[in-house]
């Protein structure tokens, strides 16, 4: 049975925001359904869900069927981004980083012989009802789901997308999704996911010597799937979970009694699978009441603007956050190519390490729709088994390569890094004040610690289904 959880799952200070206006974007913006139209002889197919569409092969000898127009050449994409909820300020760097990114591909003459790829966006403010409801709005016009922000709302809308037979990548690290079973190969997922995460970071923790935590999390599938990742490798590495508060955060509610608890338990590390803000409610009480462990957790519970709060100073000397992909300003490839095509776009936006999520998704969605192109197809499941077929996915140095053939056991994720907050580094370079325009690019302020690698619990454990099923 799948339960709908009311807690959003990719990380922001809370707050509503909107979209900058610094930049013009080509990108459509839509949610009104449309007929495609095509130009050569048509057939049926049935999807995984039973349902029946029209495929047409192109004069240029595609198979299309649902969100793209042979006519125009356009490929449409769906995005269902939380862009007014509790954690739209990060989820706006992400969408708007993709917006860029496919802007930059049209601009260069697009996908193959001239493909164009167009945006649909809809906000679903990361609530369950409205993302289905939104999801149910741009269906009809959409080859595959480029964004979907959140484990609870993809959880609700998973029935939907797979009797529409769409392929989606999901804006969440759930482990379910690189099970079969769950998702019928319909989740690109990226990254590592929250169990294997944890097992990573309790490996950290054990070389840093540590043998005492304490578990803080939210009760809905994200943070039930970090503390089964974290009671695992606590049993691996002979660890104490001396307050386990699974569960325990309940955003809106007072945090008083899970922070007397973590004070009281002698824990020499806490865990934490939450958001920011919560993160940050939580930390500075600990911190006041007299706790001195030290912490870390999900990469969702950190945003670097918490350095621009009263407990930067703090989180630099005792958080250690857990990293998908390289924070902004890393010196690798990917990022000067990424940086160029966004400062041209957003010159007077701060640096994000939302972009880089946004630019790592649109690589592989670009690579995706490629594939589909060079075979032929790209009929809704044309695009979703040139997903499945990716064995080696280069992300140009923003995160480790990533595999989709074969079994979970072959292509799931293993490998994290972990970095330090370093707020002298982003005062230096102009803290809140940075722009994209700044020599250099700007930073978060991420000191490297781990660089990617996968510690022995985590490289050990079988993984063949999720490792906490709602």
């Amino acid at each position: 049975m799948i339960r709908w959880f009311t807690v959003a799952l990719v990380l922001a200070l809370g707050g509503t925001a909107c979209t900058s206006d610094d930049g013009d974007s080509a990108t459509t913006t839509s949610v009104a359904a449309e007929t495609t139209t095509t130009n050569g002889a048509a057939s049926s197919t049935t999807g995984a869900g039973g349902e029946t569409t029209t495929v047409v092969l192109t004069d240029e000898g595609v198979k299309v069927d649902v969100g793209v127009d042979a006519d125009t050449k356009t490929i449409k994409l769906g995005i269902l981004a939380d862009l007014t909820g509790l954690f739209a300020p990060l989820v706006i760097d992400i969408t708007d980083a993709q917006r860029a990114y496919w802007d930059d591909v049209n601009a260069a003459g697009g996908l193959g012989d001239g493909w164009q790829v167009e945006l649909v966006i809809v906000d679903t403010n990361l609530d369950a009802a409205q993302h289905l409801e939104a999801y149910e709005k741009i269906a009809p016009e959409v080859v595959a789901i480029g964004q979907a922000s959140g484990t609870t709302p993809n959880l609700a809308a998973l029935p939907s997308y797979v009797e529409d037979n769409i392929l989606f990548i999901p804006l969440s690290w759930y482990s379910g999704w690189a099970i079969p079973q769950l998702d019928r190969r319909l989740a690109f997922e990226q990254n590592t996911n929250y169990c294997l995460e944890a097992m990573n970071l309790l490996g950290f923790i054990d070389d840093m010597g540590g043998t005492r935590l304490a578990l803080v999390t939210f009760g809905d599938a994200y943070g039930l799937d970090a503390a089964a990742g974290v009671r695992k490798a606590a049993a691996f590495y002979d660890m104490d979970i001396v307050y386990d508060g699974a569960g325990a955060v309940v955003p809106g509610q007072d945090q008083t009694l899970v922070i007397a608890d973590i004070i009281n338990s002698e824990a020499e590390w806490v865990y934490v699978a939450t958001n920011a803000s919560l993160l940050q409610e939580i930390f500075s009480g600990a911190v006041l009441g007299g706790f001195s462990g030290l912490w870390t957790g999900s990469q969702p519970s950190y945003d670097f603007r918490l350095l621009d709060t009263a407990i930067g100073p703090e989180l630099s000397e005792r958080y250690y956050q857990s990293a998908y992909q390289v924070p902004w300003g890393t010196d690798v490839a990917g990022m000067w190519a990424m940086q160029g095509v966004l400062r041209n776009t957003y010159p007077s936006r701060r640096p994000s390490d939302g972009f880089v999520i946004g630019w790592v998704g649109s690589i592989a969605m670009q690579e995706v729709l490629e594939r589909a192109l060079a075979a032929g197809d790209l009929t809704r499941q044309g695009v979703i088994d040139a997903a499945n077929s990716i064995t080696d996915l280069d992300f140009r140095g923003l995160a480790p390569p990533q595999s989709y053939a074969g079994t979970p056991e072959d292509y799931v994720q293993r490998q994290l890094a972990v970095f330090s907050p370093d707020l002298a580094a982003y005062v230096a370079a102009g803290g809140a004040d940075q722009t994209l325009s700044q020599e250099g690019g700007g930073t978060t302020g991420a000191r490297l610690v781990a660089d990617f690698t996968t510690w022995e619990a985590a490289e050990a454990f079988t993984f063949t289904q999720p490792c906490y099923t709602p």
